[in-house]
């Protein structure tokens, strides 16, 4: 198993039961105990778990479904208009790949596209589509990751490489000139970088205020890119500044 995997199944643990031991751990993935105490120490340093005494527990108990609400409802009139703009570049007939986050899912709500297939890792969007009779819906497999809804991992990249894509488009949770676009996890950089490779065009859906700050994980390069679409509060500077690397689009709400 890749250490990125197991620190996904180490989340996914912790979001059930709050509160493991490293000897529990080091006996459920056939590692030493050692293994597990480093591997705890990279999640505590992200923010996800507080160390313990012979272990660790979660910092949040997640309520994953409140919580997507909740984000997809802030901003809601700058996300709209980001999301109905990247939905609108979805033609008929279109094979788009879509990862799981609150913009990619309110663009999901926006397709108006007929005869449209989706490739998706994401359980939010899986269900919104599902009562659309014009879209093909594939399902991506692997580990569920109960924090962000979505399915990742090996798995998940392996399937991915496999396919081909006219248009993919993915959130991010950092735009930077250091990382370009980034991710806060190892497994989710890894699927939104296999869905860029595997894509003819890749479009990025950012809120404004992603713009210079870093995440985790880079995910890829700006040229590896079409473009950003973001909102009409990204200033000037940051539009001037960003431009030279790859285009950005700002919607109007």
């Amino acid at each position: 198993m890749l250490k990125e995997e197991r620190l996904l199944k180490i989340i996914n643990k912790l979001n059930l039961t709050e509160t493991i031991t490293i000897k529990e751990l080091a006996n459920n993935f056939d590692v030493s105990e050692s293994t597990i105490r480093r591997d705890l120490d990279e999640l505590a340093e992200k923010d996800y778990v507080k160390r313990t005494h012979g272990g660790a527990i979660l910092i949040e108990k997640f309520n994953n479904e409140y919580n997507f609400i909740k984000k997809t409802k802030e901003n809601i009139n700058e996300k709209t208009a980001i999301a109905k703009y990247a939905a609108d570049l979805v033609k008929n007939g279109d094979i788009i790949a879509i990862n799981s986050s609150t913009l990619t899912y309110l663009m999901a709500k926006e397709l108006k596209a007929k005869n449209v297939k989706v490739i998706t890792n994401s359980v939010d969007i899986i269900v919104e589509l599902s009562n659309k009779n014009d879209y093909d819906i594939s399902v991506l497999g692997g580990d569920y990751f109960h924090i962000a809804r979505t399915i990742e991992g090996p798995i998940t990249e392996k399937q991915i490489r496999e396919m081909h894509f006219d248009k993919a488009f993915l959130g991010v949770n950092g735009i930077d000139l250091n990382l370009a676009l980034s991710t806060a996890s190892p497994i989710e950089a890894s699927s939104k970088k296999a869905m860029i490779e595997c894509s003819d065009q890749s479009y990025i859906l950012s809120e404004s205020n992603k713009f210079d700050n870093a995440s985790f994980y880079k995910i890829a390069d700006f040229k590896d890119i079409n473009a950003i679409i973001s909102d009409k509060n990204l200033n000037e500077k940051k539009l001037k500044k960003y431009n030279q690397y790859t285009k950005i689009i700002r919607s109007k709400s």
